[in-house]
């Protein structure tokens, strides 16, 4: 139990609130007290503060009532000294709990279609999946982690008539993603004044289907190759998939259960022979299979949902999918519930997520106006290597790539997850890359700062400087450091709750900037009094533990010296 869970324990059992459900929360600056508790009713925090103040508390030194709230002052030097001994203790693992040990996490994310570059458009689902999949490993979970594959459809007629009518092995065997995607734009431009392509592209489809073998050699070559690239991505980015699901698996799957909602009335045939789902739940009805036999999206991604409930029986199956499927998501909820595939074990959840725009525009492959992620990743790494070398002269070269890598790398990544997820961003270059406030750099200059700090101390006073059992602290702000890392483990259980990513990066701005703080009000090295300047440098060690910590929950690296 951390010292945290232990306070919001004392004040439950004196309130008489059910375990874990009291919401202690660090109130705005200008409130005397160091937490406050909603409560609700004016009428009885007066009678509960006097309660808590008529015991002898461990943690707690007094509350105050002020309208429905309580504001809670802690014993400062004892809280002090104790989380300072408890980040110490537990080290790299603190923030970790086993609250969902024995349970499994089924994370869906990243989802790129094979033949084209992974673009800045499924940045968002791969970043945001795997910064979920580590908070829950972190929380005791088993994590699989599952990136869906769409690598079926009618744009795959489109591509293999583009590459048999204009394509180049050689070529696309050198730099496949990006051959493979000027061959599907090359063939929208040409449908647009040519409509006999449209027909072609479907009979290659329908052909594709019936297991044309020359079409389907063709395809899953495109399918491999396309793995093969992805994977140099994946790997820049520190992700590893636990399996990849393709979604031409479940063709076969889809008219099962198509058959099936036949029989039972939650699908209709037309008098035209196309399979419509009837309308569920007040949501519109929609299209599973055509006429001729042709699967939808929908139909095959309902038959992947049942599949993988079925195989890996999850106790959270988490769908990493932007906000344009919304309704997508609910009729497919709602099938499967009329169905009974979803059952009271498992919580299902789509995670929707806000777009990546450019220039206030949205991205498109059809158009030819997508950006690939591994562009935007080099030109961060670039971007951020003129950076290093402008604050570091002093670094190796050697040393100034390696740094880059992290800055860079990292700055997209924690773009990406800094918002709320909902929200569409604007990528800008200058927010990314600001050494100053609100960024990875930030975040990761700080860290460096400190353990320059920390290595100046050990060169000056020896390597036992950074030790001892008994912390004492001289001004506020070192106080209010302590306090925020308190609060840590409470900040990564949240994200699950909301499974929102950025709440880890909103906690990590602001220790960053009390820190900044207190750094620029305090000199650490100079304090004078021996026990007073070890306390200090155990807190700053302690508050570079716990940005690393979290940056790493966030999937993004730091340097040792920056």
């Amino acid at each position: 139990m951390y010292i945290f869970d232990s306070i919001k324990k004392e004040l439950e059992d004196i309130l008489n609130k059910e375990a874990g459900s009291l919401k202690l929360e660090i109130p705005p600056e200008h409130v005397d007290g160091d937490f406050a508790v909603s409560l609700g009713d004016p009428n009885k925090t007066k009678e509960l503060a006097e309660k808590i103040n008529g015991k002898e508390l461990e943690f707690v030194e007094n509350a105050k009532a002020a309208g429905p709230f309580l504001n809670i002052t802690l014993k400062k030097s004892k809280i002090y000294n104790e989380v300072i001994k408890e980040v110490k203790k537990i080290g790299e693992d603190y923030g970790n709990s086993s609250s969902g040990k024995g349970k499994k996490a089924l994370i869906e994310y990243s989802s790129p279609n094979i033949a084209k570059p992974i673009g800045v458009g499924h940045l968002r689902s791969t970043v945001i999946g795997e910064a979920l999949a580590r908070v829950y490993e972190a929380l005791g979970f088993t994590v699989i982690r599952d990136n869906f594959l769409g690598d079926w459809g009618t744009q795959f007629g489109k591509l293999i008539y583009a590459y048999k009518k204009w394509g180049d092995k050689d070529r696309v065997a050198k730099n496949p993603m990006e051959e493979l995607k000027d061959l599907y734009v090359r063939f929208e431009k040409e449908a647009q004044n040519n409509d006999s392509l449209e027909e072609k592209a479907r009979e290659i489809s329908k052909k594709l289907e019936e297991k044309d073998k020359e079409f389907e050699k063709l395809w899953k070559e495109f399918r491999n190759l396309s793995i093969k690239e992805f994977e140099k991505i994946y790997d820049v980015l520190n992700i590893k998939f636990d399996h990849y699901t393709f979604e031409s698996n479940f063709v076969q799957k889809a008219k099962e259960i198509i058959e099936d909602g036949l029989g039972d009335g939650r699908v209709k045939e037309t008098e035209t022979g196309t399979a419509v789902a009837v309308e569920m739940d007040g949501l519109p009805s929609y299209v599973l299979m055509t006429q001729n036999g042709y699967t939808l999206y929908i139909a095959r991604d309902l038959a992947a949902l049942k599949g993988r409930l079925e195989e890996y029986k999850p106790d959270v199956f988490l769908y990493i999918v932007g906000n344009e499927q919304t309704l997508h998501f609910k009729q497919m909820f709602a099938f499967a519930k009329k169905a009974g595939y979803l059952n009271k074990k498992t919580e299902v959840k789509h995670v929707p997520f806000g777009m990546v725009l450019f220039g206030g525009k949205k991205m498109s492959t059809r158009k030819g106006t997508a950006v690939s992620l591994e562009k935007l990743i080099e030109e961060s790494v670039k971007r951020s290597g003129e950076l290093i070398k402008q604050k570091s002269p002093d670094l190796t070269p050697e040393e100034q790539d390696k740094i880059s890598k992290i800055v860079g790398i990292g700055a997209v990544v924690y773009s990406s997850l800094r918002q709320s997820r909902e929200k569409n961003i604007v990528f800008d270059w200058d927010k990314a890359l600001d050494i100053e406030s609100a960024s990875a750099p930030y975040l990761q200059y700080t860290y460096a700062r400190i353990n320059s700090i920390i290595k100046k101390a050990k060169e000056s006073f020896g390597e036992s400087e950074v030790g001892g059992n008994h912390f004492e602290f001289e001004n506020e702000s070192e106080f209010e450091l302590v306090k925020q890392i308190l609060i840590f483990p409470k900040v990564v259980r949240s994200v699950i709750i909301f499974n929102s990513p950025h709440i880890i990066c909103t906690y990590l701005e602001k220790l960053a900037h009390l820190f900044n703080s207190f750094y620029n009000d305090t000199s650490v090295i100079k304090t004078k009094d021996d026990n007073l300047r070890r306390s200090r440098l155990e807190l700053v060690a302690s508050v570079a533990l716990v940005i690393k910590k979290g940056l790493n929950l966030l999937n993004v690296d730091v340097p040792e010296r920056m």
